[in-house]
C-alpha cells in the first residue's frame, strides 16, 4: 500500500473492517478498468481510483459490495444513482460515464476523478467560513440540484460530504455527488425509503421535517431545506441542530425553532439579508420556503453594491465626487407669503436659491473630500495563495490592493497544503505585506483528481 495519506486513510478504513488486503486492488473491473488503490469508504459501496486500460486515463471506480449485491433495494438504490446523475447532465454534478458489472458479477459505476477535497472536510478544517466564500459555494450547490429539479429529481441526501470542492480556472468548482436515494418522478422507478442504515432517508443532521415524519410526499423543497442547514453551518462553524442520538435531531428539526445565525455566532459579522434567507429556507412548512433553488441563492446573495465602494469602504457620497462630481447643500427657505417677483433671464444658465429678507445671499458651498487611499503590496511564501481583505476576495498572490488610509484591514491567506494564515493591519501608507505560509503537519484528506 502506499505511504501517502490517500494510503493512510485507506489502510484505517480497512483496518477497522478487519481486513488485511483490499482483493479489488490490481483486479481488472470488466476488462477494462484496472483498480489502482482505494480512494474512499461509504456505505453504499467503495470508491478506487482506477486507470482505463486501453485510454491510460484514470476514473473513479464505486463498486457495490459483494453483501449488498444480492439486495434489490441496494442494486435499484446503486443503479439510480448513476441513472439520475446522467439524466441531469450539469457542470456542477459528478459526471458518470459507465455503469455494469463483471466477470464475478461485481456492479460498479465509473465516474470522473476529481481532486480537492469535501466541504465536511473543508469546514472540520477551517471552521466557520467567510461568507463570501459560502455564498459562491452555496450559489453553485443550488444550480446543480436547480438543474435536478427542472429533471423531475430530488436529491433527498444533500449534505457537505456530498459536496466537493474542486478547482478550475483558479476558483473554487462545486461537484454534487451520490444521488443513490434521489426520488424520480417517473413510475418506474418508485420511492425507496431505505439509506446505507436500512433506517431512514437522509442524514439527520440535515434532514427537512417532512423527512423527518416519513412523510412520501416530498418535493424539491426538502433540498432547499438541507441547504439552508449547509449555509448555516458555513456561516457559523455548526448545524443549527445537534443531538445525542439521531431521534433527538429528528425531534429538533421537526419542532424546534434554530437560533438565528448571528445569535450563534455574533462575531461573524453575518448580513442580515443572508441571515433572513438561511431562516426562510430552515422553515417548518415546505409552503414557507423559497419555491426554487434559484430563489433561494438570489436571496443569499442579496442586494448588490458597486465593487469599489464595497471594496475599500468609500461612502457612496465620496465615490461620486472621485468620480468627478460634487454635491452642494443650499439651506431651504423659510415659508413666507408669496410675493411677485421678476420671471428669470431667458438667457439664465445657472439655477441659485431665492433670496430672501433672512437669508441675502447662500449659505457656502459644503465639499466632501475624496478618502486618500494607499497601495497594499501583498504577497506570499510561495505563491499563489487566496487573499481576503475585510472578507472580500481579492485574488491570488502576489497582488496589490487599495485601502482607505488609516482603515483597519484583517488579510487572510489561504492555500491548499498549508495553514491559514491572517494579518492585520492599519493602512498608513503604500507597504507591502510579506508572509511565509507554514506546511500542514497532520495528512491531508484523501485525494481525488479531476481530469478536466
Amino acid at each position: 500500500m502506499p505511504a501517502d495519506a490517500a494510503g493512510v486513510v485507506a489502510l484505517t478504513m480497512m483496518a477497522e473492517e478487519g481486513l488485511d488486503h483490499d482483493p479489488l486492488i490490481g483486479a481488472t473491473l470488466g476488462g477494462l478498468y484496472h483498480v489502482e488503490r482505494l480512494i474512499g469508504v461509504g456505505g453504499m459501496g467503495r470508491v478506487y481510483e482506477a486507470t482505463h486500460t486501453n485510454l491510460g486515463k484514470a476514473y473513479a471506480v464505486k463498486v457495490l459490495p459483494e453483501g449488498r449485491a444480492d439486495k434489490p433495494e441496494a442494486t435499484q438504490r446503486f443503479l439510480r444513482e448513476a441513472r439520475s446523475a446522467t439524466q441531469i447532465d450539469h457542470e456542477h454534478i459528478v459526471k458518470v460515464v459507465n455503469c455494469d458489472t463483471d466477470a464475478e458479477h461485481r456492479l460498479f459505476i465509473v465516474m470522473e476523478l476529481l481532486e480537492g477535497e469535501s466541504l465536511d472536510d473543508r469546514i472540520a478544517r477551517r471552521g466557520a467560513l467567510p461568507i463570501d466564500e459560502a455564498i459562491e459555494i452555496a450559489r453553485q450547490t443550488g444550480d446543480a440540484l436547480q438543474a435536478a429539479h427542472d429533471a423531475g429529481i430530488v436529491h433527498r441526501d444533500l449534505k457537505p460530504e456530498n459536496i466537493f470542492i474542486t478547482q478550475k480556472n483558479g476558483r473554487d468548482f462545486v461537484k454534487v455527488l451520490d444521488f443513490g436515494i434521489s426520488k424520480i418522478k417517473t413510475p418506474e422507478h418508485g420511492d425507496p425509503k431505505l439509506t446505507a442504515t436500512d433506517q431512514i432517508v437522509g442524514t439527520p443532521l440535515y434532514i427537512s421535517p417532512e423527512l423527518a415524519r416519513g412523510v412520501e410526499a416530498v418535493d424539491h423543497r426538502a433540498d432547499i431545506y438541507a441547504l439552508g442547514v449547509i449555509v448555516y453551518e458555513m456561516i457559523t462553524g455548526t448545524p443549527p441542530f445537534t443531538g445525542d442520538n439521531h431521534f433527538q435531531l429528528l425531534f429538533k428539526h421537526g419542532n424546534e425553532t434554530p437560533d438565528p445565525p448571528s445569535q450563534r455566532s455574533p462575531n461573524a459579522n453575518i448580513p442580515p439579508h443572508v441571515e433572513l434567507a438561511v431562516l426562510r429556507a430552515l422553515a417548518k412548512k415546505p409552503n414557507d420556503r423559497f419555491e426554487s433553488m434559484h430563489e433561494l441563492t438570489a436571496a443569499l446573495e442579496g442586494p448588490t453594491v458597486p465593487r469599489r465602494a464595497k471594496t475599500l469602504g468609500i461612502p457612496l457620497l465620496a465615490a461620486a465626487i472621485v468620480a468627478g462630481g460634487a454635491f452642494i447643500l443650499w439651506p431651504m427657505p423659510e415659508a413666507e407669503p408669496e410675493t411677485e417677483r421678476e420671471p428669470p433671464s431667458e438667457t439664465s444658465l445657472v439655477a441659485v436659491p431665492p433670496v430672501t429678507e433672512k437669508s441675502e445671499r447662500p449659505a457656502e458651498t459644503t465639499v466632501v473630500d475624496p478618502p486618500e487611499l494607499v497601495t497594499i503590496a501583498i504577497e506570499s511564501k510561495p505563491d499563489g495563495a487566496f487573499v481576503a481583505v475585510n472578507g472580500d476576495k481579492k485574488g491570488r498572490t502576489p497582488l496589490a490592493v487599495e485601502l482607505v488610509r488609516g482603515d483597519d484591514a484583517t488579510v487572510r491567506f489561504s492555500l491548499p497544503g498549508y495553514r491559514t494564515e491572517e494579518r492585520r493591519l492599519v493602512a498608513g501608507q503604500d507597504e507591502a505585506l510579506v508572509v511565509r505560509l507554514k506546511k500542514k503537519t497532520r495528512p491531508k484528506p484523501p485525494a481525488i483528481k479531476t481530469d478536466f
